[in-house]
């Protein structure tokens, strides 16, 4: 059924298919309210919230093309629930055919094969969507003049921490940085002024996950 199919993983990948099977009906469902009702906001969450778990799941275990294809869907409805997009009819249509590709590839791992078909025209138009980001700038904050001199210390003293992580000890390469996505949902999670510890944990590659589950 996968490439991660061997007889340590057999449970998992029944738990994968039992737990992607509930997220494509929730993805149906909510798209299905959606498409009745755009301002909908708690149906855009529910449908953001499935895809993310199946893009998750998938990864874990590593069926790559589904994992790919929900982290592009999971752009556009990033875009939906934080208003920089709002629900039209193409949107919908393209979700509805979305939802079709992931049946699809869902079907083929089922069956013990891969999804072989070219989904870059529904990935094109997935992104067609989503409003481009002219580069990446540096957030400003404005500071009163009177603080001007103090600021620059402060920033100095502050860099260290926004470098990327050095090799741990043992070798490991350096913590990846959190995406904006995971960063704006940990902000929404937590209570303001909440103390955050990012944990990076390693498995061992030659047996990947098999004692999570």
């Amino acid at each position: 059924m996968s490439d991660y199919l061997d007889a340590n993983n057999e449970e998992l990948l029944k738990d994968f298919f039992s737990e992607a099977e509930q997220q494509y009906e929730t993805l149906e469902s909510n798209i299905l309210v959606i498409e009745n009702d755009p301002s909908n906001h708690d149906a855009i969450d529910e449908i953001f919230r499935a895809a993310h778990t199946l893009k998750g799941g998938s990864a874990t275990v590593e069926m790559t093309e589904l994992s790919s294809f929900c982290h592009d869907v999971e752009d556009l409805l990033d875009a939906l629930r934080s208003n920089a997009v709002q629900v039209t009819e193409p949107i919908v249509d393209t979700l509805l055919s979305s939802l079709d590709t992931i049946k699809a590839m869902l079907d083929a791992r089922s069956s013990g094969s891969v999804y072989q078909e070219d989904v870059s025209e529904i990935v094109n138009k997935i992104k067609s969507f989503i409003p481009q980001k002219s580069g990446k700038k540096k957030a400003s904050v404005s500071v009163p003049s009177g603080m001007v001199g103090a600021a620059k210390p402060a920033a100095a003293n502050s860099a260290p921490a926004k470098q990327a992580a050095p090799a741990a000890d043992n070798g490991m390469p350096p913590v990846k940085p959190l995406s904006d996505n995971e960063f704006n949902e940990l902000k929404q999670a937590c209570p303001q002024g909440s103390k955050l510890w990012y944990v990076n944990v390693t498995f061992d590659e030659s047996n990947p996950m098999n004692s999570v589950g």
